[in-house]
């Protein structure tokens, strides 16, 4: 056998999937171990789908968020950097420091301030005023959807 390791059929140094993908391995234990087998073993589904799918969630991005967010790109992703399941306030000093350290690195915080946060103000997701900021909390798309028949 030739020294290709892991590859399978049709990977080349060139198309190295293992070299075009991120991977990720966590170990689980206790009650989280218990539902992620439960999940995996009632739905039939892969592993690594229910771990893409959750992480997907966790982590949303402005492209493929289930979340209603600003259609500006730069905005949703401002917003969903900020935004949680609950209602947020916090100083526009810290929504700063948050935006420059995650999303926006190479951006000067006067930037973010006057580029980001005061046209998200101008938003339903988040008002700013008095130096405050405050974040609405994040709602699944799904939910405005259907909704229940109450």
């Amino acid at each position: 056998m030739s020294g290709s390791g892991s590859r399978l059929p049709g990977d080349y140094e060139s198309n190295d999937r293992h070299k075009a993908e991120e991977r990720a391995e966590a170990r689980l234990s206790g009650t989280l171990a218990e539902r992620f087998t439960s999940h995996v073993d009632a739905h039939g589904a892969a592993k690594s789908e229910v771990v893409r799918n959750a992480l997907d969630e966790y982590l949303p991005d402005a492209e493929h968020t289930p979340y209603l967010a600003p259609q500006d790109p730069k905005l949703s992703k401002a917003y969903l950097a900020l935004a949680c399941e609950e209602k947020r306030i916090i100083s526009i000093e810290e929504a700063k420091d948050e935006l420059s350290e995650s999303t926006f690195p190479s951006t000067g915080k006067e930037v973010i301030e006057d580029g980001v946060l005061r046209p998200l103000g101008d938003t339903p997701f988040m008002a700013v005023q008095w130096g405050r900021v405050a974040v609405h909390p994040l709602t699944r798309m799904d939910d405005l959807d259907g909704g229940s028949d109450d």
